[in-house]
């Protein structure tokens, strides 16, 4: 039987760009632990495997069929850390119906079984974390996957459009979301920064925090 450290399991608002679009209902599956560590992380209380709880995945599908939503977000933390458990999750969720979004950190391969969406963060030199980056994991995405920004200053943004064209240029087939830092870099700002470069993205503003939501 696998074993998997959750965290938390939650229903919530689907707040930032993914393949399902923002503001609708999700259910969200937090794995605990993550081999990165972000200056911008908002949650510090799920980088260790200690912050979670190892459930079953009967114990995990239990708790999801609470909720009366079809779609999954499974984040962490890092989700391929615990690699094998969460491609035995995703399999599941897979077969049971659900419709499944994984968000992930772009240092690790992808493995999953009937994930609709990746959802892979290029963590830019602001984080702190930028030579973690595996860049062919992001050139290999599809139409159906995402790739986030998560900006601080001016050469964040700047980092992140070569990144996006090179991407690109490589065969990245993705979306690409450009987030603000919250507290650090004012939505206009970054818009304003999107227009004058024309940049083909996304404004990805964390809509599920003007509620005070998870």
């Amino acid at each position: 039987m696998i074993g998997i450290m959750i965290n938390e399991i939650f229903s919530s608002l689907d707040g930032e760009a993914n393949w399902y679009g923002q503001g609708g209902r999700c259910t969200f599956i937090r794995f605990a632990g993550c081999n990165l560590s972000c200056s911008y992380c908002d949650t510090e209380y799920a980088l260790k495997l200690s912050d979670g709880k190892e459930m079953s995945i009967e114990e995990i599908i239990k708790e999801v069929n609470k909720y009366d939503n079809k779609r999954i977000t499974i984040t962490g933390g890092e989700p391929l850390l615990q690699r094998g458990g969460l491609k035995e999750l995703t399999k599941k969720l897979w077969h049971t119906g659900y419709q499944v979004s994984v968000e992930t950190n772009g240092s690790l391969k992808l493995d999953g079984y009937g994930v609709v969406s990746w959802v892979v963060d290029f963590k830019l030199p602001s984080s702190g974390q930028y030579d973690q980056m595996k860049e062919v994991i992001f050139n290999r995405l599809t139409a159906s996957d995402f790739v986030k920004f998560v900006i601080e200053d001016r050469n964040d943004f700047d980092t992140a459009v070569q990144r996006r064209n090179y991407f690109i240029a490589n065969g990245c087939a993705a979306k690409f979301a450009f987030s603000p830092i919250t507290g650090k870099l004012e939505p206009k700002q970054l818009l304003k920064w999107m227009q004058e470069s024309e940049v083909d993205g996304i404004l990805n503003i964390q809509i599920h925090k003007f509620f005070g939501l998870k």
